[in-house]
């Protein structure tokens, strides 16, 4: 017994060492790989390479975005630069296209790996942080972020609960741009009112053409001003809670109805975004901030392009047309370096080498330090910066949107709804009853 005993010890302790050898020789492999190993990667221009070594000396932080290659390419050389200003701080990308980037954000938030810096969307900002701490308080930040280039009015956009938890890149909202051709074919001015609309419509229509191409979450911004115009209260309140009742609802599924019967828009699901660039609609409604792809695309067909205005109506007590930041920069709650974050964050949103490499990308920049080392031909140049220039000279007339306005259940529960109700699956009294109710669940998710 004792010498089995002693045999199965030894078995152990030989394949004990055959096993640490291993584990050595893996240790040693590691670490001769980590002594040379330098990792590269390189700007979708392939005009320049960043080496970053592992062993690097000093703080490192991450920063992470989404965007397509021109914004990839501006951002990475904006990161060499930073560097080279502050060679003591070594910055990691996270970047991809924004096609599936929001799961993967909401993947980081919940498993508390977001970025160190982080582009972010306006809606996130109640998402991830609805009483203010989701992100860094950057009042906190003062000393390290030129603050007083923005107004309070532009601050309060990214503030929760007294916590200012983003700043703005630049702003949105929907615009209406109009074929003037078509305009002087039936001897029309640019639509100003509902009715207008109508009237175009009217006269259009018969030759197979409509007033305005316009996708569903547009759509759906659009009826909200509506009836926002008409009742002078809001469908949902500033904290996203829906306060309209069945009544909102019957007013958003009829005015629907109506838009589409008299011909002033295609119904949701015959929509197409190439109507108004060749010329199969009068007008489209779009963010500011893809203006030039659908203008430069109709001017490149032949027609002249021409600015409208967002829709009233007389007597009203709200306009009901909302702008909110088109993209906004934040720091994460609890990121170990907050410092050197905020040296980041505020070299990207008001440096002006930055700012001159960024251009009109994401509109006109809203810090005052960005449009100062712009020229004036730069803030000028195209229909979205013409949009851009428009939302910052109204800003005072204009209200920031409620993320909930934004909600994807909110507006996939409208689609289907106006569904229901067109095709006589459910009459307007259930239609209205079920988006009622649906609207008020989103808002409480």
């Amino acid at each position: 017994m004792a010498r089995e005993a002693a045999a199965a010890g030894m078995n152990r302790r030989l394949q004990m060492k055959k096993r640490n050898k291993w584990v050595d020789v893996l240790i040693i492999a590691v670490i001769a790989a980590m002594t040379i190993l330098r990792v590269y990667y390189t700007d979708l221009s392939q005009s320049s390479r960043k080496t970053v070594s592992l062993y690097d000396d000093g703080t490192k932080i991450s920063l992470g975005w989404w965007g397509n290659d021109e914004r990839h390419v501006y951002t990475l050389q904006g990161v060499d630069l930073f560097e080279k200003e502050h060679p003591d701080i070594s910055v990691t990308c996270q970047y991809s296209v924004w096609s599936g980037y929001e799961r993967r954000y909401r993947i980081y938030m919940l498993s508390e790996t977001e970025p160190d810096v982080m582009l972010v969307n306006y809606n996130w900002l109640q998402e991830y942080s609805p009483d203010g701490t989701g992100y860094y308080d950057l009042n906190e930040l003062s000393d390290y972020i030129d603050l007083s280039a923005f107004t309070e009015e532009e601050k309060k956009s990214g503030t929760v609960n007294g916590h200012l938890n983003a700043l703005p890149t630049a702003y949105n909202a929907v615009v209406f741009y109009f074929n003037q051709n078509i305009l002087d074919q039936y001897g029309l001015e640019v639509p100003q009112t509902w009715e207008d609309l109508e009237k175009a419509a009217e006269v259009m229509y018969p030759d197979g053409i409509y007033p305005l191409y316009i996708n569903e979450k547009h759509l759906f911004l659009t009826i909200n001003a509506y009836y926002e115009q008409m009742s002078g209260t809001h469908a949902f309140d500033d904290d996203g809670t829906y306060t309209g009742g069945k009544d909102c609802a019957e007013t958003f599924l009829s005015f629907y109805e109506e838009l589409v019967e008299k011909h002033v828009i295609k119904p949701i699901e015959e929509n197409d975004s190439d109507d108004f660039s060749n010329g199969k609609t009068a007008g489209a409604a779009f963010w500011a901030s893809d203006a030039d792809r659908y203008c430069k695309a109709l001017e490149q067909n032949g027609y002249q392009v021409v600015m409208g205005s967002p829709f009233r109506m007389e007597g009203m007590e709200h306009s009901g047309w909302y702008v909110k930041p088109a993209t906004m920069f934040a720091i994460r709650s609890d990121t170990q370096n907050p410092k050197e974050a905020a040296e980041l964050l505020d070299f990207l949103l008001n440096d002006p080498d930055m700012a001159k490499l960024t251009g009109m990308e994401k509109g006109v920049p809203v810090s005052a330090d960005a449009r100062a080392a712009l020229s004036d031909s730069e803030l000028h140049d195209g229909y979205s910066a013409e949009a851009g220039n428009a939302i910052i000279e109204n800003l005072s007339s204009l209200e920031f949107m409620t993320p909930a306005l934004e909600n994807d259940s909110v507006i996939k529960a409208f689609r289907e709804a106006c569904a229901k109700y067109r095709y006589g699956k459910e009459d307007l009294d259930t239609a209205a009853e079920e988006l009622a109710q649906r609207w008020a669940q989103a808002s409480e998710s």
